[in-house]
């Protein structure tokens, strides 16, 4: 007859296994295989919503002890068997590191060699498997089989999780949550289980366990547009008044547009922003060149002290003042043509040129090698008046344009330049492109062949040889 369990712990037991041991007393022992390889038995639970608390109960129990399961170097080619929570240990083995192959979750496990002895501990079920190595010298494989002491069905946990959720029961739903987690962590509903708690908490505003659930999906899964816009969104509610958009929202992708205008709504919503979170604005605005966007850039950049960019960006957005324009709420529609090249129309205004042009076409070159193009961009223009040599900042604002796919742009900047120098070839590569795309064979070619012959050893002569063969 099978056994009835009811369970109770706290929520955050079987993520911790440092902050459990450091809340009760540890108990070293060390277990010792009497047999090559034991295969560790388990107990067959039926698990019902009354049984979840005394299962945490049982397993806080199980964590508490620091337990150690040792195996000797002989049977470290056969795969090993430990309880979850269990560290195994194999001490003198002829090996110094680890490759990880493969693991039911991407982090929060122990699996190292340290002084010739290899430790393994996680409280997640399932099979890590891992080279280990001798300097650069493969040595073998590690299969390690980690298990609960307990056996209870997939099905019953999930059915509990659904109950609890619909009943709006945060506390059950994390406690079954956690223990599907620990019990079945491949399990390809372990997503929408975690937006299940995300869901639950942020009405409660539970900041500690919304973070918690954030990075647990931003480390385990590959998340899409909509979910990601949703992430965002329990992230911005968890951390209002001092809120910075991470870098996973922030790597820019022209077909997000979605993601992008909700990225863009949170910042203005701040009414402030990071350098990171600007650059990401500037990327936007170069697919999208849209007036209310560059205002909002300018208005940002000039309350962040940056004057030159913040009076480019409002200049771009029709305003001359730093106060920011009205917020934009729907998404921000990128014409096709600019997804290839940006409106020949709409010429960047030249900025007020400085007094040291040697130091913004530095200025410039060092943004365009950062791929920062719109700032490169404030640079030359601003270099442009008093540059001694126009065929370099010709080129340089070219190959910003090129860079930016806007190629009408480039050829004007590129047509200009006069004089030969060690970017010529360079320069007869991005024509001979330039030409391919605007459909002029001919012209593409024989720019393609000029800059081969110009220099046949270099990057730009070889990508000429290359180009040449798709002609």
């Amino acid at each position: 007859m099978k056994k009835i369990f009811l369970i109770s712990t706290t929520a955050l037991v079987l993520f911790s296994c440092t902050n459990l041991q450091t809340q009760l007393p540890k108990q070293t022992q060390v277990v010792v295989p009497s047999v090559k390889n034991p295969i560790l038995p388990q107990d067959n639970f039926f698990l019902n919503e009354s049984g979840v608390a005394y299962l945490y109960e049982l397993t806080q129990r199980d964590l508490s002890t620091s337990s150690m399961r040792e195996y000797l170097p002989s049977q470290i080619m056969s795969p090993m068997e430990v309880y979850a929570g269990e560290t195994l240990i194999i001490n003198n083995i002829n090996a110094d590191r680890v490759k990880i192959i493969s693991s039911p979750i991407k982090s929060d496990y122990t699996f190292n060699i340290t002084n010739n002895s290899l430790n393994f501990n996680s409280l997640y079920q399932g099979e890590y498997v891992a080279e280990i190595y001798r300097g650069f010298t493969y040595i073998g494989s590690v299969k390690i089989k980690n298990k609960l002491k307990y056996n209870f069905t997939e099905k019953d946990n999930y059915d509990i999780i659904l109950n609890s959720y619909n009943n709006k029961n945060l506390d059950l739903l994390v406690k079954s949550a956690q223990l599907y987690l620990t019990a079945f962590p491949t399990n390809s509903k372990q997503k929408d289980i975690a937006f299940m708690v995300l869901d639950l908490s942020s009405t409660g505003e539970n900041k500690v366990l919304i973070n918690k659930e954030i990075r647990y999906l931003k480390e385990n899964f590959s998340l899409n547009e909509s979910e990601k816009i949703k992430l965002l969104g329990f992230e911005e509610k968890a951390n209002s008044g001092s809120f910075v958009i991470n870098n996973y929202y922030l790597d820019y992708n022209r077909n997000n547009l979605k993601l992008n205008t909700e990225v863009m709504r949170a910042i203005k919503a701040k009414k402030s922003a990071t350098l990171d979170e600007l650059q990401f604005l500037e990327k936007f605005y170069s697919d999208s060149q849209n007036t209310e966007l560059a205002a909002l850039i300018g208005s940002l950049y000039a309350q962040n002290g940056d004057n030159d960019k913040g009076n480019y960006y409002l200049s771009l957005g029709g305003n001359t003042d730093s106060k920011a324009p009205t917020l934009i709420t729907t998404p921000v529609e990128i014409p096709t043509s600019t997804l290839m090249e940006q409106k020949e129309n709409d010429a960047i205004p030249i900025i007020s040129p400085s007094t040291d042009s040697s130091k913004d076409m530095t200025n410039g070159i060092e943004a365009l090698n950062r791929k920062s193009y719109n700032e490169a961009l404030i640079f030359f223009n601003k270099a442009e008046n008093n540059s001694a040599n126009i065929s370099e900042l010709n080129f340089y604002r070219g190959k910003t344009y090129f860079s930016m796919n806007n190629f009408n742009k480039a050829l004007v900047d590129f047509e200009k330049i006069t004089t030969s120098d060690d970017n010529t070839s360079e320069l007869y590569y991005y024509l001979g492109v330039i030409y391919h795309k605007k459909g002029d064979i001919e012209k593409a070619k024989d720019y393609l062949r000029k800059s081969r012959e110009h220099s046949p050893n270099n990057t730009w002569g070889r990508k000429s040889s290359i180009y040449l063969l798709k002609l």
